[in-house]
């Protein structure tokens, strides 16, 4: 029987849960093959970022009690948020004496190349790309390589079990929020962005019968609001009936969905406003930026004319939304920051959100950042590296976008 222990790294507020969707998933698929209590067992080990002073120091105490020398396989999540702590977590398990099999996977890994990897994490001997679910569990069953191996095993949606379904993600009863994903991956291909398959470029949906057995059980628990968090909801051909099994059911919860400007079009883009306006629902649009060179340089082109078309809709309409943006942007100055955050003002945006850029590890403007001069500072509690200047800003100009970022954060809806 092989014992395996999977540390997480999880951003959870008190009202969402106690384990994030992704470690929930993972579990559900590993629990669910007949394996499990045969061959291998599984603990988790959560650490919850937002609640530790020091995640570091937490997370060396529990490591300290694990039974190392029990221990198989551990595998550890990575990403940008506890990049600092990855390293220095595998010296710890090494030097306390653990010989089994590291395995790493998730965002930091998905994205950069065998190569780097190797050389980025030396102590590690299994590397994970794309989903997880399949990979992790033939890295549970292999022995441990002699050299570094990478992984990225297809997987059927369809033999992933509901989280929520079979109680792995715990739903109380009037429960304030929990996360939600109809499909994984996203069709676009934004130059900052970490959310699309880099090796299949797929979209993975999760089928519809999974979805509405989920949504009567969120009705049952009286959840007050689903968080979606594929990166564009709005795309495909399901999301209507998703929305209209909603409705059928009378579902009672604040639905938030991230949405694109654009795919709100003809018959179609009516159908789904009208379906928004029929449900408690909110709509996020990442806009990132309304000035054109700057939207070409991100491969986020907007057709802004169509845009302010949108936002008339929507406002006339009266359905909840926001607009996000992004700031330290290539080419982009103080002065056309205004502009973007002044076009969707002119245009009845009154909840308007921006976030730092951060260069994600394999995304093309992470290869481009000295093409346009990116430099990067570590900020915050987290040490992540974000983008202070630029070859049109200087570090006072970023400090002032930040600025102006902030009171409009602060002006949030849901802040």
């Amino acid at each position: 029987m092989k014992h395996i222990v999977i540390i997480s790294f999880d951003l959870l507020r008190e009202k969402e849960g106690s384990i994030s969707l992704s470690i929930a998933s993972l579990l559900s698929y590993l629990k669910n093959d007949r394996r499990y209590n045969q061959d291998y067992t599984i603990n988790h080990l959560p650490i919850n970022m937002w609640e530790c002073d020091n995640p570091k120091d937490q997370l060396y105490s529990s490591v300290s009690k694990l039974p190392l020398d029990e221990i198989d396989t551990i595998g550890i999540s990575c990403y940008v948020w506890s990049e600092y702590i990855t390293n220095p977590l595998i010296k710890k398990l090494r030097t306390q004496g653990f010989s089994g099999k590291i395995v790493l996977g998730g965002y930091q890994i998905s994205y950069s190349s065998q190569k780097k990897v190797e050389n980025e994490y030396p102590q590690a001997d299994i590397f994970i790309y794309g989903n997880a679910e399949k990979s992790f569990l033939k890295a549970i069953l292999l022995e441990k390589p002699i050299i570094p191996i990478h992984l990225n095993e297809f997987v059927d949606f369809s033999e992933i079990p509901s989280v929520y379904t079979t109680s792995e993600l715990p739903v109380l009863q009037n429960q304030k929020m929990v996360r939600w994903e109809t499909k994984r991956g996203c069709p676009y291909k934004c130059r900052f962005c970490a959310h699309r398959d880099l090796t299949k470029n797929k979209v993975y949906k999760h089928g519809v019968n999974k979805l509405f057995a989920e949504l009567s059980f969120f009705k049952e628990k009286n959840v007050k609001r689903i968080n979606i968090l594929d990166p564009v909801f709005n795309a495909g051909n399901s999301y209507l009936d998703i929305l209209k099994e909603i409705t059928r059911i009378g579902l009672e919860s604040t639905i938030t969905m991230q949405t694109r400007f654009e795919l709100i079009r003809e018959e179609k883009g009516d159908i789904f406003l009208d379906l928004c306006k029929s449900i408690s629902s909110h709509l996020e649009f990442g806009l990132q930026t309304a000035i054109e060179t700057e939207s070409h340089i991100i491969d986020r082109k907007n057709n802004i004319k169509y845009v302010s078309h949108v936002l008339n809709k929507l406002n006339t309409s009266a359905i909840s939304y926001e607009v996000s943006l992004i700031y330290g942007l290539p080419e982009q100055t103080v002065s056309t920051f205004k502009e973007s955050i002044n076009f969707l003002r002119q245009n009845g945006c009154t909840n308007i959100v921006a976030y730092p850029l951060m260069l994600l590890k394999g995304t093309e403007l992470y290869d481009q950042k000295d093409e346009y001069g990116l430099i990067e500072e570590e900020i915050g509690k987290f040490h992540i590296p974000t983008v202070v200047s630029s070859n049109s800003f200087t570090k006072d100009g970023w400090l002032e976008m930040e600025s102006i970022a902030q009171e409009l954060n602060n002006n949030h809806r849901y802040a």
